[in-house]
Parts: structure tokens; C-alpha cells; sequence
């Protein structure tokens, strides 16, 4: 068994590839993995949980198919796409982690994190980013998504 990481594949209706690509990755290769863990900024932006863009949906689709065919999967918001809720982990079978996790796989502990937490020179986006990852403006995600 093996296990795939990926992070900060800005998936978005702007470049169609890269969401094709991935949901080839995720219907074939992927399925042979224990797990796959994704390290933040899957999407461009994600401001909710009702979504409808097809390049979007047909990405959670694999995912929930992933998900079925056994792979765990595993999703750390990035700075794009901080808002998933635990509808986004029902409907996927994802388990959100938090940023930064320590994951042991193997026999070997590593500590997986988005990143920009790490950014500490850059005062004006910690500041954002401390604003934006409350659960007050986090409960307020505007959109609902069907898959």
C-alpha cells in the first residue's frame, strides 16, 4: 500500500486540465493508495457548501467515488478554500483535518501543513487570516452544494 499528498492544485473552471486530470488520478491510480491527503487549495476558492460548477462537482464526485471504492481521504483547508464544512466531509467521505496535522504512516510521523500559517513576515495576511478562520464568519457559508 501507498499513500498520495497533494496540495495547492487550484482547481477552477479557468484551467479545465487540472480538474480532469485529477479526477483521472482519482478514478485510476488513486484507487490503489490507503489513503490520499489533500494539503490545502484543492479549489481556486471555496466560499460554501452549495456549489454548481460542473469542473467543481465532477471533482467531489470523484471524490465520494474515491471514498467508496475504499481510499481515505483526507482534506486541510488552504488559504483559498478554508470554508468546508462537515457537509463536505458527508458527501465526500473526506475527514477535514486541522492545519497543521502530525500523521503517522509506516511506521514514520510527519507533519502535514498547508503552509501559510508559516508566512509570518507577511503581518497584514496573518491578521486576514486570523480573521477569516473564526467560526463566526465560517458558519456563514452563503452557498450549498448537491452532488
Amino acid at each position: 500500500m501507498h499513500t498520495l499528498l497533494v496540495s495547492d492544485l487550484h482547481i477552477d473552471a479557468a484551467e479545465p486540465s487540472i480538474g480532469e486530470r485529477f479526477v483521472a488520478l482519482l478514478d485510476g491510480p488513486a484507487r490503489s493508495a490507503q489513503a490520499l491527503y489533500v494539503l490545502g487549495d484543492l479549489f481556486e476558492h471555496w466560499i460554501g457548501d452549495d456549489e454548481d460548477d460542473p469542473h467543481r462537482l465532477a471533482v467531489l464526485g470523484a471524490l465520494r467515488r474515491l471514498t467508496r471504492a475504499g481510499t481515505e481521504l483526507y482534506v486541510m483547508a488552504g488559504n483559498r478554500d478554508f470554508l468546508y464544512t462537515e457537509r463536505f466531509e458527508q458527501d465526500t467521505g473526506a475527514r477535514l483535518l486541522a492545519d497543521p496535522t502530525a500523521v503517522t504512516r509506516y511506521g514514520t510521523t510527519m507533519l502535514c501543513t498547508h503552509g501559510d500559517a508559516l508566512c509570518t513576515d507577511d503581518v497584514p495576511y496573518q491578521r486576514l487570516r486570523s480573521e477569516a478562520h473564526t467560526s463566526e464568519l465560517q458558519s456563514h457559508s452563503f452557498i450549498s452544494y448537491a452532488v
